[in-house]
């Protein structure tokens, strides 16, 4: 997968990500990190291995402008998560991405949470769609992103607030958990509804999340 990565920063990004992934596989199982390897499995989702024998766990990762995420559940539940820099983006995104209902909740938000909304409404079903180990095979401008109460939270005192994804081309819906952090927003959604999210012990930048457990 490496080896067909000719960008410079699409590299250094695969790399990030999977060293990520590494580190919260080691810190959820107690494995050795130098011993895990992320595979990609042949729906392309990634897995865990060590030895030559998976990981019992589900693990999802998501890098964007050199900083990963690694969120990491006890199989048999599957597992998605998405990282996105809080930035504008473009009223063709917005019409081409979001459903209906998603962008009159957008056109109600204050000016000066928009972009915040656009991209946790994004972030949520690409969350759901790895979750379902689809990605952007299901068709995500029809999936309808529901926050808990209608409403974004304070961004001053952040913390998770439940949210769910619910599909117009697939059945049932996928649960999960947003927050942000200075510049960013991050989504986790699970098959069954994970449990609230937590932080991993780590000693170096790379978030890493488990949930449950």
């Amino acid at each position: 997968m490496l080896s067909g990565l000719h960008v410079p920063k699409r590299r250094r990004d695969w790399r990030l990500g999977r060293w990520t992934a590494k580190a919260a596989v080691h810190a959820f199982a107690e494995l050795s990190a130098g011993r895990v390897e992320i595979l990609a499995a042949s729906d392309g989702a990634p897995e865990a291995w060590i030895d030559g024998a998976p990981v019992g766990v589900s693990l999802s990762l998501s890098h964007r402008a050199d900083r990963a995420l690694a969120v990491v559940w006890e199989a048999p539940g599957a597992i998605g998560c998405d990282l996105e820099l809080i930035e504008s983006r473009s009223g063709a995104f917005v019409r081409d991405w979001l459903a209906p209902a998603e962008r009159a909740l957008v056109a109600a938000a204050a000016p000066q949470d928009r972009d915040r909304l656009v991209n946790l409404l994004w972030s949520a079903k690409e969350a759901a769609s790895k979750a379902r180990r689809q990605g952007l095979r299901l068709d995500l401008s029809n999936a309808v992103t529901e926050l808990a109460g209608g409403s974004l939270g304070n961004a001053a005192t952040p913390r998770w607030e439940p949210l769910s994804v619910n599909w117009a081309d697939a059945p049932g819906s996928t649960a999960g958990w947003w927050r942000d952090e200075p510049g960013w927003v991050i989504a986790i959604a699970g098959e069954p509804a994970p449990a609230v999210p937590r932080d991993l012990p780590a000693t170096s930048p790379p978030r890493t999340l488990t949930v449950g457990g």
